[in-house]
């Protein structure tokens, strides 16, 4: 039987599983961030969580280009923190507790979550304070990004105009998707390939919701990719397309769009009649922040390396 996995962001460096084919995993100082260090143990070990794949999947074809993915991730995840921690971003201790039981949750029972704990090298204290850390950065990007987001009803109703398809007769589809952007910090191709990489997860059966939530870089990651029910024609060109062919089950193949690399699964499909002009509406709301969002968000970190000291090594090609 494959490992039951809770997910590899839960982690960060905590985890230093078995690796796959890799060298030894060493403490090797490979990245300073302001006054933090990332070590060699702290990249490999969410590589090697990363490669730990289902036993029916083929694993990832390029392990150099997941390091600079991985490393480019934790060095946006130390400057959040450090942001979080500049501006006192507090987290109660019920806060923490609610979240640590839902990891419990998805490890189904009291002995796989142990048994998790002891594989990951870590302890219950530990993940408490990673799981802190993380809610200070959720809160941190709520204030500083998600706060600032406006879309206007002018907005909304251009768009509309611009999409009579909307309030025509359709199909409603239930739907779970995951996104990987691109960036300064990430090219197009090593976006490509982390989508890839998941995919491939998802196809040998691990569970959509847990990939999302510990990789998804979209609004819909919290809630485990689940989009709910959408009318066909609500979502970008490229995912609508991909969409009209998959039978209920089905996952997509990657996709790209303006926003970055997708993986789509089709939950059901159902007939619907027209979306009401209020359903409309809100089509085009969620369309126009998920873009704004992704537009701050990559402005905000890019505002953050600017004004931080960061050293980065030459990883080999």
């Amino acid at each position: 039987m494959s490992r039951q996995r809770i997910g590899w962001g839960l982690v960060l460096a905590c985890s230093v599983g078995p690796s796959l084919g890799w060298a030894q995993i060493v403490n090797r100082i490979i990245a300073v961030v302001n006054d933090d260090v990332i070590t060699e143990a702290d990249v490999m070990s969410q590589v090697n969580a990363l490669l730990e794949l289902p036993e029916e999947a083929a694993a990832p074809t390029d392990p150099l280009q997941l390091q600079r993915t991985v490393l480019r991730r934790l060095v946006e995840e130390q400057l959040l923190l450090q942001e979080a921690r500049k501006l006192e971003v507090t987290v109660s201790p019920e806060e923490v507790a609610q979240r640590l039981q839902q990891v419990r949750q998805r490890a189904g029972s009291e002995a796989a979550f142990r048994q998790w704990l002891d594989e990951a090298h870590t302890s219950e204290e530990r993940l408490k304070e990673r799981l802190r850390e993380q809610l200070m950065v959720q809160r941190l990007i709520d204030g500083k990004v998600r706060a600032t987001i406006v879309v206007s009803p002018q907005e909304i109703a251009g768009e509309v105009a611009k999409r009579p398809d909307l309030t025509k007769s359709s199909s409603r589809l239930r739907v779970f998707g995951l996104l990987v952007r691109t960036g300064s910090t990430r090219s197009p191709e090593e976006a490509r390939g982390l989508a890839n990489d998941l995919r491939k997860q998802l196809v040998g059966g691990a569970e959509f919701a847990q990939v999302a939530r510990a990789h998804s870089e979209d609004p819909h990651a919290e809630e485990g990719g689940d989009m709910g029910w959408i009318a066909e024609g609500e979502l970008l060109p490229e995912l609508d397309a991909a969409l009209t062919p998959l039978q209920p089950g089905e996952l997509s193949p990657v996709i790209e769009t303006r926003l970055g690399f997708h993986v789509l699964r089709l939950v059901d499909r159902r007939s619907a009649s027209s979306l009401s002009m209020r359903e409309a509406h809100r089509a085009i709301y969620e369309q126009l922040y998920q873009l704004k969002f992704q537009q701050q968000m990559g402005k905000w970190l890019n505002d953050l390396k600017r004004a931080a000291y960061i050293e980065l090594p030459a990883l080999p090609e």
